[in-house]
């Protein structure tokens, strides 16, 4: 497993459009803080979050994320080297997914980082921010609601919650995992990716009055959103947010390893 890691993250580290897409997460996260402090500070109006929402975490990541599993998994479909992997080198299947879904996950997290640095960055500022759009972590903790001083403890905190985040935006990938090892096809795991994950994320973001649904996405990480994970979030509710992030990375898993055995691989 630890080989097939190294050797991924070796390719990875080598690709022109991972670099380009990190660099582009960069100027979408200044971007984004730097309309926070326009609209803060009355210079733009705002009606300008429509647009801008796209440049948000919440949207990025939709995007990123399924971008990158079609990508970096269906290219080894598509190359047989998931093939030789299995048959040359003798690792089970199970194996093989989980080396994948570690590196897929460390490369959301990868890509979430410049929303974590630039939010640190601006907050350290002390200046004033807005939230113009909900639904995302990074721009509630620039919001300073509850008028946070800059202490070590805040900023110790404000680390925690970040890492969190970042955690269940990766943890939200694994279904890009199950689609690219049920599909194998880049186009459609980007495709189906980004509709249901940015699907599960609004209604994550922005509640539902159905019960039901509520109590399903309440065990998912598409329920560590502002409204369950803040500044003011109490210990017990960031160790469930961690334990929902694990437990539902292990759910994932299970049913992509399970759909993996029961599939041929030409």
């Amino acid at each position: 497993m630890i080989n097939i890691i190294q050797a991924d993250l070796y390719k990875l580290k080598k690709s022109k459009p991972i670099k380009i897409l990190f660099l582009i997460m960069w100027a979408a996260a200044a971007i984004v803080t730097f309309v926070s402090y326009l609209v803060a500070q009355g210079k733009i109006g705002m009606e300008i979050s429509g647009p801008i929402s796209g440049l948000s975490d919440v949207m990025t990541i939709a995007i990123v994320g399924p971008f990158l599993a079609g990508i970096y998994i269906c290219s080894d479909f598509s190359n047989k080297s998931i093939n030789d992997t299995i048959s040359s080198c003798g690792m089970g299947r199970g194996v093989v997914i989980i080396s994948k879904a570690i590196v897929l996950y460390l490369l959301v997290l990868l890509m979430i980082l410049p929303y974590a640095v630039v939010t640190i960055i601006a907050f350290a500022t002390g200046a004033e921010f807005s939230e113009p759009f909900s639904a995302s972590v990074f721009l509630h903790i620039l919001a300073n609601q509850t008028d946070l001083s800059l202490t070590g403890a805040v900023i110790g905190k404000m680390l925690v919650i970040m890492f969190v985040m970042m955690l269940a935006y990766a943890s939200q990938m694994s279904i890009g995992i199950i689609l690219a090892f049920v599909l194998r096809k880049t186009s459609l795991v980007i495709f189906l990716g980004f509709g249901i994950i940015l699907v599960l994320q609004i209604l994550g973001g922005i509640g539902t009055e159905i019960t039901a649904i509520e109590k399903f996405l309440s065990i998912t990480p598409f329920s560590v959103n502002n409204q369950v994970l803040a500044m003011d979030s109490e210990v017990s509710d960031i160790l469930k947010a961690i334990g929902v992030c694990f437990l539902f990375i292990v759910w994932m898993l299970s049913i992509a390893n399970g759909a993996f055995k029961k599939s041929e691989i030409k």
